[in-house]
């Protein structure tokens, strides 16, 4: 196969992959481990934990990590599994809760970078002079089409499946044997958990979504995702995450729940109120008795207290402004 021969060539001593569980990113690790096999080389398969993920996705992803490394163990490879996580004061819950981030939208993207890129990208920074296999595809977007116009877009990165349609993947997974399993059986169904458009093709018997997984409450993700878990798995718990999802949404596109000093002290709609992040911090915990799931850690918690205290004079002032603010 040509990628993987492609692969061989930018082999170095030392490798990463950046392995989400996603379809693209599992297309380009079981390529990397094609390719690498019988080299003795390096291989990380770089994981990031954001404490946000939708539950069966994180459980899914925890699955397949134990057996790549029973994979990892068996074959003799020169691989291991590193999962990096956010700092405690770059968290979702303490930037919203604790220091009252409003929610992302599309033109303050806050999170993506501090709950996942900057911990993937400091531990790379840790290993230098290794060679970066990625997932990246063009037709993703417009903007990653501009963006990456070569394999090798940038120095010690390389994205093999650049070119791929979503068709290409899903042929990729469903016709090649899986190298920790006998097949991708559970990567179909997440992905028909969290889809309902039908993007492969019906002559292989199989329709199954685009489905793209992040954090459970992200804005930019279709409510409706939470909703066709609930179906699909039969777990009214998920219909919780949406409700609270929803409401968390709303506060966020009110002043009057917002501070009207922003953080550089000049007017205007600033971080929520002191009592709001209460408010949504006690409706959280309700949310975690109701479900059962941990969905915030203790040492958030303590950041997110100490925080209260530390800006209750000054962001806790009612905003005179209400209305719709994005």
């Amino acid at each position: 196969m040509i990628e993987i021969d492609e692969i061989k060539q930018q082999l170095r001593d030392v490798n990463v992959v950046s392995f989400s569980g996603g379809k693209d990113s599992t297309a380009v690790l079981q390529l990397v481990l094609s390719a690498i096999e019988n080299t003795g080389k390096k291989l990380y398969i770089l994981t990031a934990d954001t404490f946000m993920e939708i539950p069966f996705y994180q459980s899914y992803v925890l699955d397949i990590k134990h057996r790549l490394n029973d994979y990892i163990r068996n074959k003799g490879l020169n691989a291991e599994i590193i999962t990096v996580y956010p700092s405690y004061d770059r968290t979702f819950w303490v930037r919203t809760l604790g220091y009252g981030y409003p929610m992302p939208h599309m033109t303050f993207r806050w999170c993506t970078g501090a709950v996942k890129v900057d911990p993937i990208m400091s531990a790379v920074k840790n290993m230098p002079g290794a060679m970066t296999f990625v997932g990246v595809r063009q037709v993703e977007s417009k903007e990653r089409a501009s963006r990456y116009k070569v394999k090798n877009y940038q120095l010690n990165h390389f994205a093999p499946i650049l070119y791929w349609s979503n068709s290409d993947v899903w042929e990729y997974l469903l016709t090649e044997p899986c190298p920790w399993g006998e097949n991708h059986r559970e990567l179909v169904q997440v992905y028909r958990y969290a889809s309902d458009e039908c993007v492969y093709g019906l002559k292989q018997n199989v329709c199954i979504g685009n489905a793209r997984y992040g954090c459970w409450i992200c804005p930019l993700q279709k409510s409706i995702q939470l909703d066709l878990i609930a179906y699909h798995t039969k777990d009214d718990r998920y219909l919780d995450l949406k409700k609270y999802k929803d409401a968390y949404i709303g506060y966020s596109t009110h002043y009057k729940y917002r501070s009207n000093i922003r953080r550089n002290m000049e007017n205007g709609a600033g971080p929520f109120l002191v009592e709001t992040r209460r408010e949504l911090f006690e409706k959280l915990k309700e949310l975690e008795r109701q479900t059962g799931w941990q969905l915030i850690t203790p040492a958030e918690e303590q950041q997110i207290f100490d925080l209260w205290v530390s800006e209750k004079d000054l962001h806790n002032i009612p905003c005179d402004l209400v209305g719709q603010l994005f």
